[in-house]
């Protein structure tokens, strides 16, 4: 996601990245396995959920014919995001699983809300979960702000899942609970830029970090815009110019509360649980493993190398690696069931 204007930023997004990468050490062409991902190209469905209708994508095997049986996998992205961001994953994972990726509403390709909460995101969640054909019990994999929806999804929704995988979203006690956009002043609008290609120059990871695989972010920048024409409606913003914006609602997170009840929730799922973090990622302390591991003994809490916050562009084969590992092993103790 983009932000224009440095006074638009929280607090976390003005810091600098926790490290740099030499510019020769950034990956521009197209490998192979990028390419051979990208052909398996998913299914795009709707469901209406609480009056807005959520977009999200399906893949299943290749090559094969589909069996909505199959174990099957949600991965919910984050702040601004939408779910091509996990489009290079999904075909990693697919030649065992189901797996699908949504757009949480006012973000990607989904309609825009007159008003947002952790429980409608949370339900937008648990009722694509059940929809897209994940199997007997899906796993939902959350990441930063999908992450804290997902695990509020888990809580009303985890007798019919098998599992949770929170991605670089910490789990924090009570008292340490960070409230990430209640204090900050209202967000103001998304520029609208005069054409498609300067729009997509603006293209920034947030929070701020560079990303090796910078064709993966030239991929997931181009998918993140939209055109809009002036006098057009969404939610409650009606454009007043033509041209390219990005694809979220600025007003999401104006006054959205996190609460401090995640590790309650996290303690008592009625279904599997673990947290992977990025190694080299800001949100990444030793203490909050510590807490995690504390909290919830038999759920896994463990670190990709050579990651930063965002651990699926970093690295996109070790987390779905990681991904599998977890479903397999879920599997074999009989949670997909």
């Amino acid at each position: 996601m983009a932000y224009d204007r440095p006074e638009e930023k929280p607090d976390y997004l003005k810091e600098p990245a926790a490290r740099t990468i030499p510019d020769e050490d950034v990956i521009r062409h197209r490998p192979q396995w990028f390419r051979e991902a990208l052909a398996h190209a998913p299914e795009s469905r709707r469901l209406t959920v609480d009056g807005a209708g959520i977009h999200y994508l399906r893949w299943g095997p290749k090559n094969r014919d589909d069996d909505p049986k199959r174990p099957g996998i949600l991965f919910v992205h984050g702040n601004g995001a939408h779910a091509w961001w996990f489009a290079f994953i999904a075909p990693l994972l697919s030649q065992h699983y189901n797996v699908a990726s949504i757009d949480l509403g006012g973000m990607g390709d989904s309609d825009w809300r007159l008003a947002y909460s952790r429980d409608t995101f949370a339900r937008e969640i648990g009722e694509v979960a059940l929809d897209a054909g994940l199997g007997p019990k899906p796993v939902i994999v959350g990441h930063s702000f999908g992450g804290f929806v997902s695990l509020i999804a888990a809580k009303h929704y985890g007798d019919r899942l098998g599992g949770l995988i929170l991605c670089d979203f910490t789990v924090r006690p009570p008292e340490e609970v960070r409230e990430w956009f209640l204090d900050g002043p209202e967000r103001k609008p998304t520029r609208i830029y005069p054409d498609f290609e300067t729009a997509k120059a603006r293209f920034r990871l947030a929070p701020l970090q560079p990303c090796a695989n910078g064709f993966i972010l030239d991929y997931i920048g181009a998918l993140s815009l939209r055109e809009v024409t002036k006098g057009e409606t969404r939610g409650k913003r009606t454009f007043e110019e033509t041209g390219w914006t990005w694809k979220f609602d600025h007003s999401i997170f104006d006054g959205l509360r996190m609460g401090s009840d995640h590790a309650d929730f996290y303690a008592n799922l009625a279904c599997r649980g673990a947290t992977m973090f990025g190694i080299e990622s800001k949100d990444y302390e030793p203490s909050s493993l510590d807490f995690l591991r504390k909290l919830a003994p038999e759920k896994p809490v463990f670190t990709i190398p050579g990651a930063q916050h965002h651990i699926m562009l970093d690295q996109p084969h070790a987390f779905a690696a990681a991904v599998g590992a977890l479903m397999a092993q879920w599997r074999a103790e009989g949670a997909l069931e």
